[in-house]
């Protein structure tokens, strides 16, 4: 998915200046959460665009906000036929990823010296996320043993490691705005630490989850790490 993403940004960046001024006069966005999410992501994010003819950066922002409000209450109410302790372990899976993923989308931006389209990737990642959610709240009823999906966790668990690895390995940071070169080095090594806490926690509830539900996990984590433009 996210490099169908990366695609409709890069349109997104060149057609921002003539989309800024279409869009002046645009009545605001509405839309039933029923028809967003019948309409999934990527078809919704084109049809945003299209209606509000607002293709900047703050536009597309508030398009992957508005799916991903409209997906987080679904999520809810779906988790809703699972047990309060599965429930619980949901909401911890999200929020762990989060963390992580928010970490490794910063590490991206800092190494790259910056760039729009790392902060409207981080942003985009809320909404493919709560997509991911919808699948992990699924397994999560499934409470079959599964040796192989185990397999599969120790492979993604593997990969997510080695990419911890590859962001440990302080890059050579171009210094940009106010911040000092020891300032944005010292925010580096804050956001591995956060990967790195939330990647921790996220292997504890591994071990805890019903094996279809870890192979998720484990294989989102991977991909919440591998944060680069050309993915």
């Amino acid at each position: 998915m996210l490099w169908r993403m990366m695609l409709t940004l890069l349109f997104v960046l060149c057609c921002a200046p003539l989309a800024a001024a279409q869009n002046e006069d645009q009545p605001e966005f509405k839309m039933p959460c029923a028809q967003v999410l019948k309409l999934g992501l990527n078809e919704f994010m084109d049809v945003y665009g299209e209606k509000t003819a607002d293709y900047s950066t703050l536009g597309m922002k508030q398009g992957f906000s508005y799916y991903a409000d409209c997906k987080r209450p679904a999520n809810d109410e779906l988790a809703q036929h699972l047990s309060p302790e599965r429930r619980k372990q949901a909401d911890a899976v999200r929020d762990e990823l989060q963390k992580m993923g928010n970490a490794a989308w910063d590490l991206a931006y800092i190494s790259a010296g910056g760039g729009t389209m790392y902060a409207l990737l981080k942003v985009g990642a809320y909404a493919t996320r709560e997509d991911s959610m919808t699948k992990l709240i699924t397994a999560l009823g499934n409470e079959r043993a599964q040796p192989a999906a185990r397999r599969r966790v120790a492979a993604s668990l593997a990969k997510a490691r080695r990419l911890l690895v590859h962001w440990a390995h302080m890059p050579k940071i171009e210094v940009y705005g106010e911040e000092s070169l020891a300032e944005m080095q010292q925010q580096y090594r804050d956001e591995v630490k956060e990967a790195q806490a939330a990647f921790d926690r996220l292997q504890a509830l591994i071990r805890v989850l019903p094996d279809a539900a870890a192979e998720l996990v484990a294989k989102q984590a991977a991909e919440e790490l591998d944060a680069k433009i050309d993915s």
